[in-house]
């Protein structure tokens, strides 16, 4: 009897490392499979015509109006999404109906739980050539961008300032900042936006307003520089009363929930 004993031993020696071992490998092994990023997209665009994209050759509006941020929608999977723009009948001399071409290819990133991607049309090198389209990922992993904060992003050509209630932050043209502001008792923070500007040289505030954040709920803010001065936003009547606005820089808002 005590020679076996020591085979059993080893045995259960044995079965015990093997246990640990694979537990050990559970726990490093994923949890789940990774599911593709939830996607919202932002055209910088202020051009006749709308853009869509095609999934699993079913055709979905993005945008119906300049500087709109498309509803949330997460991809079936990794596949490169095809961007399109239709542009009406009448901004085509000789068409008759709208043509749609296509612009980009967005590939969902892997590594992370949410993107603003931007797709902003660039001058063609000639009259003649096609357009180009710039697209840009911005990561809004709510482990980089979460609830209670402003996500800064700057498109415009000249640079900003912001302040909110006593946060204050500068970016540059192209960059994107982070803040997380005090607010009272009912979510409020005082909002100011300004931009450098050449003549008078200094700053020049193009915003004073007050910003709601929910507890639940992130901001963005998108600084953009407009040709027509915002002209989509002001009626046919507006217009012809104060004259066609001008180009400039304004400041847009969206609230998100990680």
């Amino acid at each position: 009897m005590s020679a076996l004993f020591p085979s059993r031993f080893f045995l259960w020696l044995v079965f015990f490392v093997s246990g640990f071992l694979a537990a050990d490998l559970r726990a490093q092994a994923p949890s789940e499979t990774p599911r593709p990023p939830r996607l919202r997209f932002l055209f910088i665009d202020e051009s006749a015509g709308h853009y869509s994209v095609k999934l699993d050759s079913v055709e979905r509006q993005l945008s119906a109006n300049p500087y709109e941020i498309s509803a949330p929608f997460t991809p079936a999977d990794f596949k490169p999404l095809a961007v399109y723009k239709t542009f009406p009948a009448e901004s085509d001399p000789g068409a008759t109906r709208p043509r749609q071409i296509k612009i980009a290819s967005v590939t969902p990133p892997s590594n992370t739980a949410s993107v603003l991607v931007i797709i902003t049309p660039r001058p063609p090198a000639t009259p003649d050539a096609a357009p180009v389209y710039a697209v840009e990922l911005i990561d809004c992993d709510p482990k980089l961008f979460p609830a209670g904060s402003i996500r800064i992003i700057n498109r415009s050509p000249v640079p900003m300032a912001a302040q909110f209630s006593d946060s204050r932050v500068a970016t540059a043209p192209g960059e994107v900042s982070l803040v997380t502001p005090a607010t009272d008792s009912r979510r409020r923070t005082l909002c100011k936006i300004a931009i450098q500007v050449q003549q008078p040289a200094g700053w020049l505030l193009i915003q004073d307003s007050v910003t709601v954040i929910r507890p639940a709920e992130r901001i963005f803010g998108l600084l953009v520089y407009s040709p027509g001065g915002m002209r989509h936003t002001f009626t046919a009547a507006e217009i012809a009363e104060m004259g066609p606005p001008k180009p400039g820089c304004f400041w847009l808002t969206f609230s998100d929930t990680p």
